[in-house]
Parts: C-alpha cells; sequence; structure tokens
C-alpha cells in the first residue's frame, strides 16, 4: 500500500514538474502571421518528454499543460490592461484547442511505440504538430490572404520542432546512459574494495585457525603428559583435568573460525563474476577509492599511478589489498600535504611494483619489525590508541603467498618506498 502510495506521488511530482516546465518554455514563441497565432518551444518541449518519461500520461499532460498555458497567457496579457478579460481568455482559448488536438493525435499515431525508428518518430510528432496547428487556425481566424505560405509555415516549423524534440530525447538517453554507467563502476569499486578486504581477513582467520589448532595439540599433549607421569603427585590429576578442558575449549573455537571461514568464503565466491581483470582496471578503481578517502579526509595529498605493461591477472584482489595496505600507510605518512606515486615495472621474470611517498620517512632500526603483526609507531590523535600494525603484515604474508617478497627503503624525513616483487607466472595469467 505504502509503496503504491510512493509511486503515485512520485508520478504527480513529474507531472507538475512536466506541466511547469511545458508552460514556462511556451513563453519563449514568435510571431509568423499576426499578433494572436505564435509558434512556441513549449511543444517540443511537451514532446520530448511525453518520449522520455513512459510515466506521464499523454493526454493528461497535453490538455493540464494547455490549460496552464492559458491561464499563464491570460493573466499575462491582462496585466497589460490591452482588453477585457472576457477578450483576452477568448483570444487564448484556442491554444487549448491546440495542445488538447496535439495530444489526441500523439496518443492515436503511438508515437512512442516509433521511438526506436527516428525517422518515422519525426514524422508523426510533425504530423500531430500540422494538425494541432490547423485545429488551433480553424478557432482563430488569421488575417492572412496567402493560405499556402501559412501551411509551408505550419509544415517547416513542425518538421523542425519535431527534430528539436527527437534531438533533446536521444541526448537524455545518453546521459541517463552515462549517469548510470558511471554509478555502475563506482559500485564495482566498491565491491572490488570490499571482497579484497575480506579475502586478506580470511588469509589471516585462516592462519588463526591454524596456530588454534597447533595449540590445540599443545594442550593435548600436556594432558596425555600429566595422565601419564606415572606415580604423580596429587595435584597432576587436577592439572591433567585442566589441560584437557584447555584443548576442548579450544576445539570449540576451531570449529567457529572453521564455519565463518566457510561463510565467508562462500559469499565472496557467490558474489564474484569477473575470474580475471586488466591492471589498469585495477589501478583505476584503487585510485578512485584513494580519492574518496582523500576528500573525506580534506586532504591535499596528490597520488599517481603508472603502469609499464597492462596484463590480465585473477590475483586482482590480491594486488587491491597489497597496494590499498602500502597507500593507506603512504597516506599516514604523509599527513595532510605530500606526494605518493605508484608504479608497476617488469625486471628479470617478476612483475614490480613501488608505492613512493614524501611522507615523514622510517628509521632504520625499525625496518625489521614494521612487518611484524602488532609492531606500529602510529597512533590515533583523537583516541590516543595506538594502531593493530597489521597493515604491513597483511602486506608481506599476501606476497609472499604469492611466491614474492616485499623491501622497504627510507630515511627519516625523506619519505619511504616500499618494493614488491612477485613472479611474473603468479600473477599474468594468459600470457604466451
Amino acid at each position: 500500500m505504502h509503496l503504491v502510495l510512493a509511486r503515485n506521488q512520485e508520478r504527480n511530482k513529474l507531472l507538475v514538474n512536466a506541466i511547469m516546465l511545458v508552460t514556462l518554455t511556451s513563453m519563449i514563441f514568435i510571431y509568423p502571421f499576426d499578433n494572436q497565432f505564435r509558434f512556441t518551444l513549449g511543444v517540443a518541449v511537451l514532446s520530448t518528454l511525453l518520449l522520455y518519461f513512459a510515466r506521464l500520461s499523454v493526454l493528461t499532460t497535453a490538455i493540464l499543460s494547455g490549460i496552464a498555458i492559458v491561464i499563464l497567457r491570460t493573466a499575462a496579457n491582462f496585466a497589460l490592461g490591452d482588453d477585457s478579460f472576457e477578450e483576452v481568455v477568448f483570444k487564448n482559448l484556442p491554444s487549448l484547442a491546440y495542445y488538447l488536438s496535439f495530444g489526441i493525435c500523439f496518443h492515436v499515431f503511438r508515437v512512442r511505440k516509433c521511438i526506436d525508428n527516428l525517422p518515422v518518430a519525426i514524422l508523426l510528432i510533425s504530423l500531430a504538430d500540422i494538425t494541432s496547428n490547423l485545429v488551433e487556425i480553424y478557432l482563430r481566424p488569421l488575417n492572412v490572404a496567402d493560405s499556402e505560405a501559412i501551411l509551408g509555415s505550419i509544415i517547416a516549423v513542425a518538421v523542425l520542432r519535431a527534430i528539436v524534440a527527437v534531438y533533446w530525447y536521444a541526448l537524455l538517453c545518453r546521459y541517463h546512459a552515462f549517469v548510470l554507467e558511471e554509478e555502475q563502476r563506482a559500485r564495482y569499486a566498491e565491491l572490488t574494495m570490499m571482497i579484497a578486504k575480506l579475502r586478506a581477513e580470511v588469509f589471516y582467520l585462516r592462519k588463526s585457525s591454524q596456530d588454534i589448532e597447533q595449540v590445540m595439540e599443545q594442550s593435548y599433549w600436556l594432558y596425555d603428559h600429566l595422565q601419564n607421569s606415572g606415580a604423580a603427585p596429587a595435584d597432576h590429576a587436577s592439572s591433567a583435568a585442566k589441560a584437557l578442558a584447555i584443548a576442548r575449549d579450544i576445539h570449540e573455537i576451531k570449529k567457529v573460525y572453521v564455519r565463518v571461514i566457510a561463510g565467508i568464503e562462500k559469499i565472496l565466491k557467490s558474489s564474484t563474476t569477473d575470474n580475471a581483470m586488466k591492471l589498469s582496471e585495477i589501478l583505476f578503481i584503487i585510485q578512485q577509492n584513494t580519492q574518496r578517502y582523500l576528500a573525506e579526509m580534506g586532504s591535499s595529498i596528490s597520488i599517481t599511478f603508472a603502469y609499464g605493461e597492462d596484463f590480465l591477472t585473477d590475483k586482482h584482489y590480491t594486488i587491491v589489498s597489497v597496494l590499498d595496505n602500502l597507500i593507506i600507510n603512504a597516506i599516514e605518512a604523509c599527513g595532510q600535504t605530500g606526494a605518493i606515486r605508484v608504479a608497476q615495472t617488469s625486471a628479470d621474470g617478476h612483475i614490480v611494483f613501488r608505492v613512493e611517498d614524501t611522507g615523514c620517512g622510517i628509521h632504520p632500526q625499525n625496518f625489521a619489525l614494521i612487518f611484524n603483526p602488532g609492531f606500529s609507531t602510529k597512533f590515533s590523535p583523537h583516541t590516543g590508541k595506538m594502531s593493530t600494525g597489521l597493515g604491513l603484515a597483511h602486506v608481506k604474508n599476501l606476497t609472499e603467498a604469492l611466491g614474492g617478497s616485499i623491501s622497504v627503503s627510507s630515511q627519516p624525513g625523506a619519505g619511504a618506498v616500499f618494493v614488491v616483487t612477485v613472479p611474473r607466472s603468479r600473477l599474468i595469467i594468459n600470457e604466451d
């Protein structure tokens, strides 16, 4: 019920806006013959709206537009004070006959059905316009002796307005397609970033599951060792029971991890339709995401991307995770100003990614620690809490999972350069 009401309200709002637009543009006109009959731009606007918005009722829109035009013109003429109110109404009523006739012809000719064939659509709109003008002329006698000139002018203007209406319709369709494509591209970029982050989290969940398995085995070994230690003291039985309880608890935690991993992987499989992407597409997605992030921060950091080889890869989510984490670290190192450059090159059978920044740099004594989980020198200025230190650990583990390596070079205050090197055979597909 609410959905129906919402649709009706939206349709009524569209109708009102259409009538207002047609009425206002009808005030753009020329007098071809005398001071009463006129050619207006509102007819072309009305045709365009009826073609583009299929929800608009042809007859209702045309008739209400005609009524609104008559009211507006009557008010304007009467305000000038040239004639009485009755005379002004009588002069403008034939305009209502025009729009009534145009709506009927537009509906009877089924112009909307022929919009895929533009010449036919132009012909039918022209015929509707010509017919409506003849109806108005019949109700509004003209002081013109040359009927051929009148008919020629009506035909020429009708064809011109029809061409303009169809052209505007085509422009609206092109614009709509462009906006839709941009929205889909933005949603695809967001989906890709989300899946990349989920895959990185699954990687750590799987690793943690293995660690839990090892702890569980050690707990069970301790239980078995205490249980079979021979003439054990009285408290050995209690220690063995505690060790067994720990092993059981860890086993339950492991089962939860397994269920979570399976659920996430199922979601990732069902939401992933692309098996491969080009590097240019990957970098475009990262660039769009980074620019949105910088805009939200109000940062003036500049970031550039370059690549030497636009290869096809099925490891696009891994590449997104690796570069995204390195870029976020570079942004945090730069603060509010600075520059970041992301570049891809090829060397000795490897694909190389470089992420350079002009930030605060890294002290050499921290090179061996920055890739350890939990190590961080950053903290939140709002909460005062230290960073989790998992970003670079993510990068290192994901890179090594592809058989690659990561290195860093930096000097305090002089920026940093992270270099990720991965074998070509692990990244590129369909390569001769």
